[in-house]
């Protein structure tokens, strides 16, 4: 009885594991210092599809003072992971990279230099 038990609860955890910890989408910190230093060389647009070495169907920015809320709804996905803290912070923005109905990668970019959009879901501008 006592090993039954201890199954039921193993696999209790791993499957409680796989909800809360499966689907996040993890901030790309190498591909995030490749675009900084794209921008250091004053380039104002780049295209992210020979950028990126994982699946995406969609790419979208987004501005200071976004919330996670604004990002699902804004994508029509379930973004869980990391923001950035682009919520409570001012001097920077997120890309948000998903496939399908969920996020897959996050970028963190300094808003030092300038504002930044999405052109075609693939071209990153900088304004």
């Amino acid at each position: 009885m006592r090993k039954i038990a201890l199954i039921v609860l193993i696999i209790t955890l791993i499957i409680l594991s796989a909800i809360f910890l499966g689907n996040r989408a993890s901030q790309d910190t190498i591909l995030g210092k490749e675009i900084h230093s794209i921008l250091e060389q004053e380039e104002k647009q780049m295209d992210l599809t020979t950028m990126t070495d994982f699946e995406w169907d969609a790419v979208e920015v987004f501005g200071p003072y976004s919330t996670n809320e604004i990002i699902e709804d804004s994508m029509d996905i379930r973004f869980k992971g990391d923001n950035g803290g682009i919520d409570v912070l001012e001097d920077r923005f997120l890309l948000v990279f998903a496939n399908g109905k969920n996020a897959v990668k996050t970028v963190v970019l300094s808003r030092k230099y300038g504002n930044f959009t999405i052109k075609d879901n693939k071209i990153l501008i900088v304004e």
